[in-house]
């Protein structure tokens, strides 16, 4: 059945759809955008999956198929509260492994998953994907027959402006059909212009985390978070990340001493603490705001 979940914005996570490779089983995807760079799906898949990366090439050794089981767990699971963020439906993040809306994925699973998740109307399903060209055109058609699912969040990931500009269009057509839309604007690497994004319910901004972790200039945080109040769109501020500002680090005093010195970002010193440690305050506020 869909498996609780540690990501602070959803209450289960499911993936039913799945790679064979060999006698393995895991999941595929190929890195697409500056984003995918440090995918950690990708290293949980080498350690616990298939074995193999996200790459073009391993794409094409593995035979790709749809979980029957974890379908019909999908159809028939019972979501125990409370949930998070104070709401009182659950959160449900699919296929958080790959991009349901990649090449390897057919249509008519697309649409398979898409009838189950109309069906239980219980749960908000959000969905997210790199790929929003294709997004569009499978929800131009589904809704022309179904209309708009009120329980379907379709989401957009974004890592920087180019991103953004690249993706707005797709996701405004999607609003434009009467369905609800979001970005995750995580790992956020480098300022975005949200002007023409106003159609959005929510948006979710959070630094990178992980070995490799690249940092994030807190004025790209708080620029999206002004953006969000001043148009009435949720705001969720995941995480630092890895790296965090000095001056957004409440529990730092004239005594603290780190392991690694810390980095002159633009006009910002950022220091590598960890995720726990970075936390997820911004500006000294907690940010977890969601549609009801």
């Amino acid at each position: 059945m869909p498996s609780k979940t540690k990501i602070e914005w959803a209450d289960y996570i499911s993936n039913p759809i799945k790679a064979r490779y060999g006698d393995k089983q895991g999941h595929a995807c190929v890195k697409l955008s500056e984003g995918c760079q440090h995918c950690w799906a990708s290293t949980f898949n080498v350690r616990l999956g298939t074995g193999l990366e996200y790459t073009v090439p391993n794409m094409q050794k593995v035979e790709m198929f749809p979980d029957e089981n974890e379908i019909k767990r999908m159809i028939s699971f019972k979501p125990h509260g409370p949930f998070k963020n104070g709401r009182s439906r659950p959160v449900v993040f699919p296929c958080d492994m790959t991009d349901l809306f990649g090449h390897w994925v057919p249509d008519y699973w697309i649409e398979r998953l898409f009838s189950m998740f109309a069906y239980r109307s219980d749960v908000d399903w959000f969905v997210l994907t790199k790929r929003p060209g294709r997004m569009a055109e499978f929800v131009q058609k589904w809704t022309a027959r179904v209309g708009a699912p009120m329980n379907i969040y379709f989401g957009a990931s974004i890592e920087n402006n180019m991103r953004a500009l690249e993706r707005w269009w797709a996701m405004k057509q999607i609003h434009d059909l009467g369905c609800h839309t979001w970005v995750s604007y995580e790992p956020a690497l480098g300022g975005v212009d949200w002007s023409r994004w106003d159609f959005l319910r929510v948006l979710m901004c959070g630094g990178e985390s992980g070995i490799q972790a690249r940092w994030m200039h807190p004025d790209w945080a708080r620029s999206t978070r002004d953006f969000c109040n001043a148009n009435g769109i949720k705001f969720f501020f995941k995480q630092w990340g890895e790296w965090a500002p000095m001056d957004q680090l409440t529990w730092v005093t004239t005594e603290t001493t780190f392991k690694q010195k810390p980095v002159l970002f633009c006009d910002t010193k950022m220091v590598r603490v960890g995720k726990g440690l970075a936390g997820h305050l911004l500006d000294g506020r907690e940010w977890k705001e969601m549609p009801e």
